[in-house]
């Protein structure tokens, strides 16, 4: 097993990923974006832009493990947000999916069911690409969780779910739900997972980027302990991290606390990088 420092460090190394053939439009930088990248390095050290982070990792994947983009079926744990597929540039090179079974906050409601099924529709051979993790939005303007979305004037909630849950946290004296009902199921899930951990949210600096951190590491927990049988392809790669949204004229961005590519056949790992 080789470990390495991923954010910067696979950007850096695998910077030359194409990016020569963008349109021009793509390769302007929106004004201040020096300001947004700052800004969201402070919080998520190793952040880079979603786009370059993709293009580096299919090179990476092809020129080291001879992994290309056609034989791969990408599964995400994310939130239902149509934000998080907007600026997904995964779906650009190729790649089959993707298959959601996460839900609101990107934990994996999907359970045994939805993660079977995404193994057994990889493509012979191939490989299953495992993505898992929350977002949360940071607004030029108004700074972590809110984003403005294309088409709309005012900035709005990113991410809702998780925003909405801190928001019940902070009120005094509110009994949450310990059972939840199925008329908002996922989101009394995210309440209670809130509610256990109330004291460390509401005493950080930043209460929702600490909830998108309790969030993903209850996603990737929930997602080790679901078993995968009879699986049928080649490689296994698992990505764990946090989605950063922007407003719709900036790039979007992803952190990277873990990525792992393991030889299903062989039954080892061939590689892991971590922050």
């Amino acid at each position: 097993m080789v470990f390495l420092r991923l954010g910067c460090c696979l950007a850096a190394l695998l910077g030359i990923a194409s990016c020569e053939n963008r349109p021009a439009s793509d390769t302007a930088s929106p004004p201040n974006e020096d300001s947004v990248h700052s800004a969201i390095s402070s919080k998520f050290e190793g952040a880079v832009p979603f786009d370059q982070y993709v293009d580096s990792l299919l090179f990476f994947l092809y020129a080291i493990h001879k992994i290309a983009p056609a034989k791969i079926l990408l599964g995400q744990s994310t939130c239902l947000d149509d934000v998080i597929n907007t600026k997904n540039p995964f779906t650009d090179h190729g790649i089959k999916g993707p298959f959601n079974f996460g839900g609101l906050g990107g934990l994996p409601f999907a359970g045994v069911t939805g993660i079977n099924a995404f193994a057994h529709h990889v493509p012979d051979s191939g490989t299953a690409l495992l993505f898992i993790g929350p977002h949360i939005g940071y607004s030029r303007d108004l700074g972590w969780g809110k984003i403005l979305r294309e088409g709309q004037t005012v900035t709005s909630d990113c991410c809702g779910a998780l925003a909405g849950a801190l928001h019940k946290l902070q009120i005094p004296g509110l009994i949450l739900k310990k059972i939840p009902d199925d008329i908002d199921y996922q989101e009394q899930v995210i309440e209670q997972l809130a509610l256990r951990h109330k004291e460390e949210i509401l005493n950080s600096k930043e209460p929702l980027i600490t909830l998108t951190k309790l969030i993903y590491r209850e996603a990737v927990w929930r997602i080790h302990n679901i078993p995968m049988a009879g699986l049928k392809f080649r490689h296994l790669i698992l990505i764990v991290g946090v989605i950063i949204n922007t407003d719709y004229n900036y790039p979007d961005y992803i952190w990277v606390d873990h990525m792992a590519i393991y030889d299903v056949e062989k039954g080892k790992a061939l590689q892991i990088m971590q922050e």
